[in-house]
């Protein structure tokens, strides 16, 4: 994939003081660019929230109501590589999933999202919506000694349109 950022916005960093994410402080943002970090891919899971409902009869007639409950949630799954001899990337994961996830202002999720050549995925949280992460896993396996790879899965808040 092209560049990308992970980044947390604060009260501080609002869109308003801030309005490209590119420019927000060094801390704040977690870069992939080739060839150390690299953001190889991203999927979305969307699930609304529907519930079936058997329904108990004497006659033998089989029967399901369903209910429509909204929705259940709006998850981005982004996973790469980091070099592992720089082990920023990974630092910079670590600071980014212990901090705050939400604010006074960024009430549905202080995380943002730009991938270049995915602007679909892209969101850079405001007032009204935004992401949080709800885990991470790093690691390695096999001969792949020289980068961990990582999966990071960011839920979203805020209304859908």
């Amino acid at each position: 994939m092209a560049n990308a950022i992970l980044y947390f916005r604060d009260e501080s960093s609002k869109i308003s003081d801030i309005a490209d994410a590119q420019n927000l402080d060094s801390d704040q943002i977690l870069e992939f660019v080739f060839p150390d970090d690299i953001l190889e891919g991203i999927q979305e899971t969307y699930e609304n929230n529907i519930k079936y409902i058997p329904i108990p009869n004497q006659d033998g007639v089989r029967k399901i109501n369903v209910q429509e409950n909204g929705l259940m949630r709006n998850d981005f799954t982004i996973s790469g590589v980091f070099k592992k001899e720089a082990g920023e990337g990974i630092a910079k994961l670590k600071l980014l999933r212990k901090r705050k996830q939400v604010d006074t202002f960024h009430i549905y999720g202080s995380v943002g999202l730009e991938i270049d050549n995915a602007p679909e995925f892209s969101l850079d949280p405001d007032g009204s919506a935004g992401l949080s992460i709800k885990s991470t896993s790093i690691g390695y396996a096999g001969q792949r000694t020289t980068r961990y790879d990582f999966q990071v899965v960011v839920g979203f808040g805020g209304t859908i349109v």
